[in-house]
């Protein structure tokens, strides 16, 4: 971040990339604490629990030309909402007056709603992101003593689709030519490796 905005342009990190994809859910589980108000858009930042613009339908190319902060609407330490726009948003005031104005002029916070102090920690994004376990009855044959490790890796990389096979990396983008060097009759996958084909006297019997 930047003077309080998140940045957009690019920096030589070998993270930022990453995270730049995890700012719609920082901010869509985030809440403004209200101080000045100079940073905190009255329109699209969530403040008094809800995104005004959303709450009251307003079109996103509109929206996205709304810049008013929240202390525009401010003076003297009380609300002062221009009468046009309180009778044409006639709940708009009511929403307003929930959020207390502090006595005392601190700048505005971004706070994490799911920790009791407000903070991110890299500990609390860790549990947000982390998915729940599944429960896989073939991981127990797979990971036994009984078996060498490399084998068990080679299966576990089998069931997640991570082979590095033809057909996967065409997934990951890459364009290439695909043969089976197996058999050399058809394109390379896991499919064809393991099931469509066995190996008999040394040699590659093709079913």
């Amino acid at each position: 971040m930047r003077g309080k905005k998140f940045i957009h342009h690019h920096i030589f990190s070998s993270i930022w990339s990453s995270v730049k994809e995890e700012v719609p859910t920082i901010l869509e589980n985030s809440i403004w604490l209200l101080g000045n108000g100079e940073d905190i858009n009255f329109w699209n930042d969530n403040w008094c629990g809800s995104i005004l613009s959303e709450v009251f339908n307003i079109p996103s190319h509109i929206s996205q030309a709304l810049t008013s902060t929240v202390s525009d609407y401010l003076y003297n330490g009380q609300w002062n909402l221009p009468p046009q726009l309180a009778q044409h948003y006639s709940a708009l005031s009511f929403l307003v007056q929930k959020v207390t104005i502090p006595t005392v002029s601190n700048p505005d916070k971004l706070l994490w709603k799911h920790t009791d102090s407000g903070d991110l920690q890299l500990s609390d994004a860790y549990s947000f992101k982390l998915q729940p376990l599944q429960d896989l009855h073939w991981a127990k044959l797979i990971w036994s003593p009984d078996i060498p490790p490399s084998k068990s890796v080679l299966a576990w990389r089998l069931m997640h689709v991570k082979v590095p096979t033809d057909e996967n990396l065409k997934i990951s983008g890459c364009s290439l030519p695909s043969m089976c060097s197996l058999c050399c009759k058809s394109e390379e996958s896991s499919f064809h490796i393991f099931f469509e084909f066995h190996f008999h006297g040394g040699y590659v019997e093709d079913l």
